[in-house]
């Protein structure tokens, strides 16, 4: 490479590297500040995976099933929705409490390296390395998609990988190679197949488009080279079968498989407002769930963009070219059947417009068509474009902000309008100054560099809009309060047994976080067994037994601990509860609980759970693991219910008598506790330190039997008289089955952090081992060395039967799909190699 194209390219780099230094240094984020950027998923979950990654990495100890999921899960699909980029590889370089740290570092360097991937497109397709590239690739880096989504760093891969794909269409169509378009489709599924995904339609729209512009359609051999892309493009994505097929199987046990018709009717996704996307602070922070295509590009490259569909220096032909593609990501966008399709035909939850970055690079390669064509020298065409950009804008202010106040103004309603008026002036005042500085860059060469300072000043703009309504979270604190509890659950992991459960209800990193931090996600930052996860990968069948049993769910994506009682924790190994208050953590020891596995009665296999019915689900299970009919959780005597209204609200007074010595608890579903009070014996019950929006187990306090006991209940819903609502545990019947289930526990010998699990138990009488990890096709067992056979119970747990005797029991894991994945990929890069060969060798290939 000549010293001329290294310099082009490390000023590619470095320039961009600059500008979000800047960024991050105006907000004091780290590595400038101590300020961290612990919001939304890179808070919640990004950071816990990346933790858990640097933990593999650091140890050398790869494991595909995790404990810390919840009840245990297939890590894989995490791995390949989050972990794949090899950006990752640098978090081996910073300690568990710099993760956070390391986020920020990563972030900035894939957004340079985006300046480095856009500059090689715009070299390679106008053979120009000059400073006036730079205007271009920071207009792409920096667009709005990154402004808005770039806490989603994983998704930042996909903008590296964008402007080589389209190098290597242009390879296909120019030169018939192969090669570059191979790899990079293959490299782009794999570092994050869900975008790779959409790169893989913007090749097929971008190979139209150059096909077009080069006459490819009109030639002899155009069948040959359409041929040969297909071909190219097939084996690039088997190829990447090692990723998308283990995903895939996963995949299909979460929710995400759920099919919504409304998500393919033809409806409109936006209107005109959307347009205010094209100035600075289209969107904030705050809007991150909803709000319309993040489709900033700057004012220099609006502008141009429009010339070159007002300018007499451009063909009609390209005129019409350039229509075709960016109308077809236009309404890719717009039409909700269109973007249900580019967004693997599922409705984005949150974040729309996943594919915003393809537009906006489309705008910017035709932006720079226009400038290669010298349309600045019309000093007609670039009047008329900036007032067009400008009455854009305008009609988008409109349509979102004025009309709204003229209609409050008018009496008929007040809007909700959270749109800042001074982005509006800011962004008519760039494009004005935009304008000017392209006229005055047509008499002088010079003014040039005033138009780069002008992109990087509205880029950092933009991102500033974004970034100042988000709140941050503090690294010096995070980096302490993950210290303190690193040793704290360390400490109890090494006083329980291998197989037991540990519980986090209440964390020191809450200090960190600017938002609720609800410890989700501790078992798996902390290498514990846990019972709570918040992951887009959260198995259905486990959500939903889990939420049967009458733990809190509040979306598909989140199963917490809240909602655990005795029985439950007992069921599921829970040992320990570890919680901080007032500065000192808190260690409580729970139940005695058996571990994982354990001997039930053989009534186990035809339980069943009924919906919305937890007590009665427990009391019903624990019924078949002990092959009885006692009743472990008797309802409460309700002696009398008033109601009183209470300012729209209605207060229920129970009258209560037990009939159990032991815990009460109380169930309803569904049931908001966030919004309601609830009062026992005057006392006023505290739900959760997390807000819990619907149902879940309530403990109300513990009784002996025959008490007489009050409880009042302050709710917006309508209750009845129903005994089943309160159900005390008889504690002393419930401790000595829980004593013989302890007793009869597989003593397990291996370390968790494994794909196997290993124990020892000694049977009395014939029995199933009951085992509390969720069911799933990649176990299997061995009992003394002979492969058995792996039950479904509960819903979603596992259970084998074993003979009287001592018995080695031997659980291992294979990832689904993950075999058949490598054989497929195997055989495609050997069947791409061949082709590749052939087709040098011989002309008709």
């Amino acid at each position: 490479m000549s010293k001329r194209n290294v310099q082009y390219y490390f000023g590619a780099f470095f320039l961009n590297l600059l500008i979000i230094s800047i960024v991050f240094a105006y907000s004091g984020l780290v590595p400038f500040g101590s300020n961290n950027f612990l919001s939304s998923d890179l808070g919640t979950q990004y950071l816990t995976f990346l933790t858990e990654l640097r933990r593999q990495l650091v140890s050398g100890n790869f494991h595909l099933y995790l404990f810390s999921q919840s009840l245990g899960d297939n890590f894989f699909p995490v791995i390949s929705y989050y972990l794949l980029s090899p950006f990752n590889l640098l978090l081996v370089l910073f300690s568990p409490k710099g993760v956070p740290a390391a986020a920020n570092i990563i972030i900035m360097l894939k957004i340079s390296t985006m300046g480095l991937s856009m500059a090689y497109f715009l070299k390679s397709y106008f053979q120009k390395d000059g400073m006036a590239n730079y205007m271009f690739t920071i207009a792409y880096s920096f667009c709005g998609f990154v402004a808005s989504y770039f806490y989603d760093l994983m998704w930042l891969d996909a903008l590296i990988m964008l402007p080589l794909v389209a190098v290597g269409v242009m390879h296909v169509i120019k030169e018939q190679k192969y090669i570059l378009y191979y790899f990079s489709i293959l490299l782009a599924i794999i570092f994050n197949y869900y975008l790779g995904y959409m790169l893989c339609i913007f090749s097929l729209c971008f190979f139209i488009y150059l096909g077009l512009e080069n006459n490819l359609f009109q030639t002899k051999g155009k069948w040959r080279v359409i041929r040969n892309y297909l071909v190219t493009s097939i084996l690039a994505g088997f190829s990447s079968a090692v990723v998308l097929v283990p995903t895939l199987v996963g995949m299909l046990k979460t929710a995400k498989t759920s099919f919504d018709v409304l998500n393919y009717l033809p409806s409109a996704r936006f209107g005109l407002e959307a347009l205010t996307e094209l100035g600075i602070g289209g969107n904030t922070f705050d809007q991150r769930l909803e709000h319309g295509p993040s489709v900033f590009m700057t004012s220099t490259i609006l502008i141009l963009v429009l010339a070159f569909f007002v300018s007499d220096r451009i063909s009609n032909r390209d005129k019409w070219y350039s229509t075709l593609l960016i109308g077809t990501l236009l309404i890719s966008m717009f039409v909700t059947t269109f973007n249900t399709v580019w967004h693997m035909f599922q409705n984005p939850a949150g974040f729309p417009f996943r594919n915003s970055f393809i537009f906006s690079f489309a705008c910017i390669f035709i932006a720079y068509k226009a400038f290669d064509n010298g349309v600045f020298h019309d000093t007609g065409t670039i009047v008329e474009s900036t007032c067009l950009a400008g009455i854009l804008v305008c009609i988008g202010y409109s349509t979102e902000w004025l009309l709204p106040k003229i209609i409050e103004e008018l009496g008929f309603g007040k809007p909700d309008n959270r749109y800042d008026g001074r982005y509006f002036w800011l962004s008519i005042t760039c494009i004005i100054i935009s304008g000017l500085i392209l006229l005055a860059f047509n008499r002088n060469q010079k003014f040039l560099k005033l138009a780069i300072l002008m992109i990087v000043f509205e880029v950092i703009a933009n991102f500033n809009s974004v970034i100042s309504t988000a709140r941050f979270g503090d690294q010096l604190v995070y980096r302490e309060e993950f210290a303190k509890e690193d040793n704290i659950l360390k400490n109890v992991k090494n006083r329980s047994h291998l197989g037991h459960r540990i519980i986090v209800s209440k964390s020191g990193l809450n200090k960190a976080f600017p938002e609720k931090y609800n410890n989700y996600n501790d078992p798996i930052l902390f290498n514990i067994n846990g019972v709570s996860l918040y992951s887009s990968t959260l198995n259905q069948d486990t959500l939903t037994m889990m939420h049967n049993f009458g733990y809190y769910s509040l979306n598909v994506r989140r199963i917490s601990y809240f909602g655990g009682t005795n029985l439950t924790n007992a069921l599921l190994g829970v040992y320990y509860r570890v919680r901080q208050w007032d500065n000192h953590y808190y260690v409580e020891e729970n139940y005695n609980a058996p571990t994982l596995g354990f001997l039930v009665d053989p009534d186990v296999y035809g339980f069943k759970m009924y919906s919305k019915r937890a007590l009665d689900n427990q009391d019903r299970l624990w019924q078949a693991l002990n092959g009885n009919s006692y009743e472990y959780l008797k309802n409460a005597l309700v002696n009398s219910m008033q109601q009183t209204n209470v300012k729209n609200k209605t207060m229920y007074t129970y009258q209560l008598t037990t009939r159990a010595s032991g815990p009460m608890y109380f169930y309803v579903s569904p049931m908001n506790y966030d919004k309601a009070k609830i009062y026992v014996n005057g006392k006023r019950v505290k739900t959760s330190s997390m807000n819990v929006y619907s149902a879940a187990t309530l403990r109300l306090g513990h009784f002996k039997n025959n008490k007489k006991v009050e409880v009042k209940i302050l709710t917006d819903k309508s209750l009845d008289l129903n005994p089943e609502y309160f159900q005390s545990l008889d504690q002393k019947a419930f401790l000595e089955s829980l004593q013989q289930f302890r007793k009869n526990s597989l003593k397990i010998t291996s370390n968790l952090n494994h794909d196997t699990v290993r124990g020892t138990i000694k049977v009395p009488v014939d029995s199933p081992l009951l085992l509390s990890i969720p069911y799933d096709d990649g176990w299997s067992a061995k009992v003394d060395g002979k492969k058995v056979k792996l039950h479904k119970v509960v819903d979603n747990l596992m259970a084998i039967n074993l003979d009287a005797g001592k018995h080695k029991v031997v659980l291992d894991y294979q990832v689904p799909g993950l075999k058949l994945g490598w054989i497929v990929s195997a055989v495609s890069m050997c069947l791409f190699a061949g082709f590749e060969y052939f087709r040098r060798k011989r002309d008709w290939l």
